[in-house]
């Protein structure tokens, strides 16, 4: 047994950037993925944009890699997604939040320890749990 090689981010800002802009959502999807490994602080804006993409996937992609990027100045565009039915799934959204140790969040959280819905549930409480410890 060896040590495992650490994966390192494919591609450069400016080809991520790019891709935010193909036709193919699979393309934008990776694209956030990839500004979100390379952790550098200018796609923030970008990723805000995606936020607003026609396809679930790719919003997803764009609330996860915010939340990994950790700049507070999401939070708001975060918090707004969680008023919008139209966003699709809490998921991300919630788990971006917690991890931008997001306190306007906690009352949303709390709210969603009553969903319809065990998972929305089980990730409001994690989220509670992580910014309360």
């Amino acid at each position: 047994m060896g040590i495992e090689p650490v994966p390192q981010p494919r591609g450069d800002f400016d080809e991520h950037v790019r891709d935010l802009r193909h036709a193919v959502w699979e393309v934008r999807r990776d694209a956030c993925e990839g500004l979100a490994q390379l952790g550098d602080a200018r796609a923030v804006p970008p990723l805000l944009a995606m936020l607003d993409d026609q396809v679930g996937g790719v919003r997803f992609a764009a609330a996860e890699a915010l939340g990994k990027l950790g700049d507070p100045g999401a939070v708001p565009h975060l918090l707004q997604r969680l008023k919008d039915s139209h966003f699709g799934a809490l998921g991300p959204l919630i788990e971006s939040l917690a991890n931008l140790k997001a306190v306007e969040a906690i009352p949303y959280f709390i709210r969603f320890l009553r969903d319809h819905d065990a998972r929305v549930r089980g990730l409001a409480a994690n989220a509670l749990m992580v910014m309360t410890r």
